[in-house]
C-alpha cells in the first residue's frame, strides 16, 4: 500500500504548476478599460496581431521587451507604464495618448480619437474571472497522464502490479480533470469573446480529441488492469503515443496563445 501511495505521489507532483499570462486582464484593470470600450472589444488584439493570429503586435513586442529586461513574469503598473512614453507602432503617438484616446497602441492604422477608455472604479467583485480558473485546472490532466504512461512503462518492464495501478489511478484522474480543463478553456473563450477559429481553434480541438483518447485507454483497462492481453495492450499504447503526441501539441498551442511566438 505505501508503495502504490508513493507512486501515486509522484504522478501527482508533477501536476503543480501554474500559468501566468494574465496579462489583458492586467492591461484592461490598471487602464480601467472596460469589455465594451473599444480597446477592451479589440481584446487580445491591444498586444496581438489579431484575434486569430497570436504573433505580438508592435506593442505587444515591447511590452515583451520591456518584461524580458526586468526579468518580470507578470504584467504590473510600473512595467505598463515603463512603455507609455514609447511610440510602438510609429504613428506619432506615445502608447499612453494611444490608450487614453481609446486606439490601439500595437496597430498604426487604428487611428482616430474614439471614446476615451472607462474611468469608472473597477468592481471588487468579478466572478467568475475571464480565465474561468482554466490556469489552474488545465495542468492536471497534462501531467497526471504522462505520470500514468510513465508508471505503466514501469510496471511492464518490472512486472510490478503495483505501479500499473498506479498508473492506472493517474490515467482515470487524468481522464477526469481532462473534462474540467475543456469545460473552463470553453468558459474562458466566452469570457473573452474570442472566436472559435484560428490557433485557438485547433488548441480546442487537439483538447478533445486527447481527452476522446484518454477515456477510450480508461474503458480498455477499467475490467483489466494488468491482465491485459498482448494485442490489447498494443493497441492500448498506440493510442497513448497519439494521446501523448495530441495533448503536448495541445499545451504548445496553448502556450503561443499565451506567450506569443
Amino acid at each position: 500500500m505505501k508503495k502504490l501511495v508513493a507512486s501515486l505521489v509522484l504522478g501527482v507532483l508533477a501536476s503543480v504548476a501554474q500559468a501566468n499570462g494574465e496579462f489583458l486582464d492586467a492591461f484592461l484593470t490598471h487602464y480601467k478599460v472596460k469589455d465594451d470600450a473599444p480597446l477592451g472589444v479589440i481584446s487580445c488584439g491591444v498586444c496581438h496581431v489579431s484575434d486569430s493570429d497570436f504573433a505580438f503586435n508592435a506593442y505587444g513586442k515591447e511590452m515583451k521587451k520591456a518584461m524580458t529586461d526586468r526579468g518580470a513574469t507578470t504584467v504590473d503598473a510600473a512595467l505598463l507604464a515603463s512603455i507609455e512614453p514609447m511610440d510602438s507602432d510609429g504613428d506619432g503617438k506615445s502608447n499612453i495618448d494611444e490608450i487614453t484616446g481609446g486606439t490601439n497602441p500595437g496597430d498604426a492604422s487604428s487611428g482616430g480619437t474614439g471614446p476615451a477608455p472607462e474611468t469608472a472604479p473597477k468592481e471588487a467583485a468579478n466572478f467568475p474571472p475571464k480565465h474561468a480558473y482554466h490556469p489552474a485546472i488545465v495542468h492536471f490532466p497534462i501531467a497526471l497522464f504522462i505520470g500514468g504512461l510513465i508508471l505503466d512503462l514501469l510496471g511492464l518492464i518490472r512486472r510490478d502490479k503495483t505501479m500499473l495501478q498506479a498508473g492506472w489511478y493517474c490515467i482515470v484522474m487524468a481522464a477526469v480533470t481532462a473534462i474540467g480543463g475543456i469545460l473552463s478553456g470553453v468558459g474562458a473563450m466566452a469570457l473573452q469573446k474570442l472566436p472559435y477559429r484560428g490557433l485557438i481553434y485547433s488548441h480546442l480541438t487537439y483538447a478533445i480529441a486527447s481527452s476522446v483518447i484518454m477515456w477510450i485507454m480508461v474503458a480498455m483497462r477499467v475490467h483489466r488492469h494488468e491482465k491485459m492481453n498482448v494485442p490489447m495492450r498494443v493497441i492500448y499504447y498506440i493510442l497513448a503515443l497519439a494521446c501523448f503526441a495530441m495533448i503536448s501539441w495541445a499545451g504548445h498551442l496553448g502556450g503561443v496563445f499565451v506567450y506569443g511566438e
